[in-house]
């Protein structure tokens, strides 16, 4: 905000000829209504959250059996804590086939490299062979 309450109290205007200066009143309370306008315009954003706050709130008390026992926030970080380790156990099983897949993928390569060094060899050999003749 631009203004709070000190800064409308110690507002002066100067004297003109017959009273205010018109100019001077009318830009300051337009600076006044603006900011007013705001805070009204915060206070409904913040009725506005609140409510949805407290349907949220009658939507977990219905969810609950209309009871309102608080959530038992122990049971709920257990929950959280056996989600955790089931997904770490999944991860380290995914790693684990994965470095197996590698492990394979790296023997089928060094299969490759060899048949293609025996393949190249066998061409060379082909080529003399012909060459020779």
């Amino acid at each position: 905000m631009r203004l709070n309450h000190l800064d409308i109290l110690e507002q002066c205007f100067r004297d003109k000829f017959r009273g205010y200066n018109k100019e001077e009143v009318d830009a300051f309370l337009h600076l006044v209504s603006d900011d007013f306008r705001e805070m009204a315009e915060e206070i409904q954003k913040l009725k506005e959250e609140l409510a949805e706050k407290d349907r949220l709130i009658e939507s977990l008390k219905s969810s609950n059996g209309g009871s309102s026992v608080p959530i038992d926030t122990e049971a709920l970080k257990n929950k959280a804590r056996q989600v955790i380790l089931m997904a770490k156990e999944q991860a380290e099983k995914h790693r684990q086939k994965t470095e197996m897949e590698m492990a394979s993928l790296k023997d089928d390569i060094h299969k490759l490299t060899q048949e293609k060094t025996r393949l190249i060899q066998s061409i060379k050999d082909t080529v003399r062979d012909h060459l020779k003749k």
